[in-house]
């Protein structure tokens, strides 16, 4: 029996690890690359090239952990949007494991066993095989598989705040000096990733000074000591003070809070409800409310702490980010939809009989559609509105590496000059990162709503070169005389008949 069971999770192990990559990687630069997406991606460029620039993400408020990460996979993989949205991949996959563990050792989780190495040899034997349904919920969820996919720093730090929970669960059954340090590691990495992971330095520093004990107090700074200390190696960079400044340009004040609380706080509890019912099956968030009551109903209050942490791990840093967010996307509570999916599967494997867990299983088919869509023709998929920035509008890359290649080779002929919307985001950019260090090459961003063609640009063609002009159709101003000038190379088609277009000085 147990040869069998233990051959059937090594079968399971090695399915989930080949459809993971499977999905992740397939087809992985069919959505083009966006705003966000070409900064951190230039700037990833820009620190492999001058090391004296590892900070530059501060000047604009960044910390720069998801960059320097990508820097190492741009000496492994040439196209840098593959590089950066690798580091996704990877963190998706650190997530899909800690997910496993997390529920491991959940399940147990009031087990009277106090022998540290005993409990995980225990947890292991009792739940080895119903641990991958959380595994079976994420490999399937359109939310996790749709981030896993982008090169922007929200996936690391959701893989590295996992492994923080996972840190903290175990410190709080088993006081444990190393595990302190590895959590404030832990924790301290993660503040180096975004500033959100302060919610969660918070919530673990909570949740050790409630224990009440002396030696978790001793626990409690040794885990605020360690994780301020690593967010510190910030002050080397000389920029530091923006981080502060430009959270100012992301989030209220509690001043403005009080003064109007239930703003934006309402509009982004509906925000989150139309974001959880697209990127999760609106009958699977049914299933886990009725499964959450039918719980308190019985008064069934056992692994009641393990619920707790959890409870608060997905819940506070999704309402603080309600109240105090001024913009609101899915990526911004990423980091909460971990945790999420941990409640959801231990309450069914706590509560439900079979044909329950068959419904469940059965329903994860609708986002494996979805998620096949998006891997295949993401162009007319329609995205919550909070969400069009990915794939409509401006910020979405559709043609830009096409045109890169066509610029490339033109410089192999001539001197290029490449004047482009915008001065930062997707223009200029989502075009630089494709033309990084071309010989006879040159892009940089003109502005946006200009009526003439810039005079750097005709300069430019005067003296011999070859000028072009990269805009949205959408963002189009110039006057009718001006664009008699301009010559189109070519149109790349966007959502919504818009069309970038390439534009060539005669």
């Amino acid at each position: 029996m147990i040869k069998n069971k233990t051959l059937l999770f090594w079968i399971l192990s090695l399915l989930s690890i080949v459809f993971y990559f499977f999905s992740r990687l397939q087809n992985l630069t069919i959505i083009p690359v966006f705003g966000d997406e070409a900064i951190y991606l230039r700037w990833s460029q820009i620190i492999k090239s001058v090391e004296t620039l590892r900070f530059i993400p501060l000047t604009d408020g960044k910390q720069p952990l998801f960059m320097w990460v990508t820097v190492l996979f741009f000496k492994i993989v040439s196209d840098p949007l593959i590089a950066g949205r690798l580091v996704s991949v990877f963190s998706g996959f650190f997530t899909l494991i800690f997910i496993y563990l997390i529920l491991l050792i959940g399940q147990n989780y009031s087990s009277s066993q106090t022998d540290f190495k005993k409990f995980l040899v225990e947890s292991f034997k009792k739940s080895q095989i119903s641990s991958f349904l959380g595994v079976f919920i994420y490999l399937t969820s359109t939310y996790f598989f749709f981030f896993d996919r982008l090169a922007v720093p929200d996936n690391l730090l959701s893989s590295l705040l996992t492994v923080s929970l996972f840190l903290l669960l175990l410190i709080l059954k088993f006081p444990r000096f190393d595990l302190a340090i590895l959590l404030g590691i832990s924790l301290g990495i993660s503040w180096l990733t975004k500033s959100p992971a302060v919610y969660f330095i918070t919530i673990s520093l909570f949740f050790l000074i409630s224990k009440f004990k002396i030696k978790y107090l001793f626990y409690f700074f040794t885990v605020l000591i360690f994780s301020f200390t690593i967010y510190n190696i910030l002050r080397l960079g000389p920029q530091f003070h923006q981080i502060a400044l430009r959270n100012q340009d992301y989030i209220w004040s509690l001043s403005e809070i009080i003064k109007h609380p239930f703003d934006p706080l309402l509009p982004h509890v509906s925000d989150i409800k139309t974001l959880l019912s697209t990127y999760f099956n609106p009958l699977f968030l049914i299933i886990f409310v009725s499964l959450l009551i039918k719980k308190i109903i019985k008064k069934d209050f056992s692994n009641f702490y393990f619920y707790l942490i959890l409870f608060f791990w997905f819940l506070a840093p999704m309402l603080a980010t309600a109240i105090f967010a001024k913009v609101f996307t899915a990526r911004y509570i990423l980091f909460s939809m971990p945790a999420l999916t941990l409640f959801f599967s231990i309450l069914i494997l706590e509560l439900t009989n079979r044909k329950i867990l068959l419904i469940v299983l059965l329903l994860q088919i609708f986002p494996l559609i979805l998620n096949l869509k998006l891997s295949t023709n993401p162009m007319f998929i329609q995205l919550p509105s909070t969400e069009t920035g990915y794939l409509q509008d401006w910020t979405s890359g559709w043609g830009i590496q096409t045109a890169s290649k066509y610029l490339i080779d033109r410089s192999s002929q001539a001197n290029v000059i490449v004047g482009t919307e915008g001065y930062f985001g997707t223009l200029p950019d989502g075009l630089q990162i494709y033309t990084n260090q071309k010989n006879q090459l040159t892009v940089f961003g003109v502005g946006i709503g200009f009526e003439k063609i810039p005079e750097k640009l005709i300069d430019a063609r005067n003296h011999g070169d070859e000028v072009y002009l990269l805009l949205n159709q959408s963002r189009l101003k110039l006057l009718p005389q001006e664009t008699d000038k301009l010559e189109i190379i070519q149109k790349y088609l966007k959502p919504k008949q818009d069309y970038l277009i390439l534009y060539r000085l005669k």
